[in-house]
């Protein structure tokens, strides 16, 4: 389903709207003067507007709009309905060729990328998943991944004198990634890895890591998931002084259950970016932007900004770091993404950057 009549309907929700400050140096690329003007890649977003998760990808679609037509990007992005499964989802990537897309962004789930890169279209392919896995696909990696967060955590750690790190790892394909991730991160900084206490041991949790680590705790602890768990044992870890870092899934809580958490750090976005978009989104809308839209946000405007080589061909690689919402972002050669998430603590009722 194309998302122009969506798109209206929307629009026509928004009074006397006013710019949106960000991303200036994103949205826009520098031309020498006297030089050839270079036209934007044509860029197609595929999102699930129907089905169970609708509500959030409408809720991306509509930041993506607002920054539109607040900042006046040099094109309209052309959206397209993956609906709930997979095979929405390659439907949805072959409209979009049809459409004559250059840059695909999206699908945004692991096994719909997965299956639109079985038959892979000729545009260039920025998955809005977190699996770093599927670069071997082909696709170009922009989801904020497990090793992302874990780098960041493990980067204030070292930043605050702290020497070791154990990780409170939640079960399934996530964990096994976040873990994979905080040894690489820790190997990195210099900390010394403790064994992981399973996330289901938060009650036990202090007995369990002094048990695998001969009577000695950690100096901080570092916390993927974000749900209730998590906030249970991340109050536990404060009360016995360990220094509690948190992954993106953080930013997401609402301030009220995050309120009884004193030293909690977490990754996140730039607040000065972020906090401007979604507080016009919230006052044009009523309703809370989120991450992923922020996501979204960044990864449009990052298609926007993408040179051409001699050919015309959109380049990815070898192109300038951007600054986005969720922090400085650059493609790798392996077709993963590099980018700088911020450390971010409540304090006093507000978020604020530590790191």
């Amino acid at each position: 389903m194309h998302a122009s009549y969506s798109r209206r309907r929307f629009l026509s929700r928004l009074t006397a709207l006013g710019a949106v400050p960000l991303l200036g140096a994103c949205a826009q690329t520098t031309t020498p003067r006297g030089a050839p003007t270079i036209q934007p890649a044509r860029t197609a977003l595929l999102l699930p507007l129907s089905g169970p998760k609708a509500d959030l990808g409408q809720t991306m679609a509509k930041a993506v709009w607002l920054v539109e037509d607040s900042r006046g990007l040099p094109q309209r992005v052309e959206i397209f309905d993956t609906g709930p499964t997979p095979q929405g989802a390659v439907a949805a990537a072959n409209r979009a060729e049809d459409a004559g897309a250059e840059v695909v962004i999206g699908p945004l789930f692991s096994d719909h990328t997965a299956a639109v890169m079985t038959s892979p279209p000729k545009a260039q392919v920025v998955t809005l998943s977190n699996d770093d896995r599927l670069a071997a696909t082909g696709a170009w990696v922009f989801g904020v991944t497990p090793a992302q967060s874990a780098i960041a955590a493990a980067g204030f750690a070292r930043k605050n004198g702290w020497g070791s790190i154990a990780l409170m790892q939640p079960g399934g394909d996530f964990g096994a990634q976040s873990a994979t991730a905080l040894a690489a991160a820790a190997k990195t900084h210099r900390l010394k890895l403790m064994p992981p206490v399973p996330l289901a041991a938060s009650e036990g949790l202090l007995e369990q890591l002094k048990e695998a680590e001969g009577g000695q705790l950690p100096d901080s602890l570092y916390l993927p998931s974000a749900g209730a768990k998590s906030r249970r044992a991340a109050q536990i870890a404060e009360q016995a002084g360990l220094g509690v870092i948190g992954s993106l899934q953080w930013a997401d809580v609402p301030t009220a259950a995050l309120s009884p958490l004193k030293t909690l750090r977490f990754a996140g976005p730039d607040p000065r970016l972020f906090n401007s978009l979604s507080s016009s989104y919230q006052s044009q809308l009523g309703e809370e932007m989120g991450i992923l839209s922020g996501l979204a946000v960044d990864a449009v405007m990052f298609a926007n900004s993408l040179p051409r080589d001699r050919n015309g061909r959109v380049q990815i690689t070898g192109t300038p770091p951007r600054e986005g919402l969720l922090g400085q972002c650059s493609f790798r050669k392996d077709r993963t993404c590099a980018r700088q998430l911020a450390i971010l603590q409540l304090k006093n009722g507000r978020v604020s950057k530590v790191a």
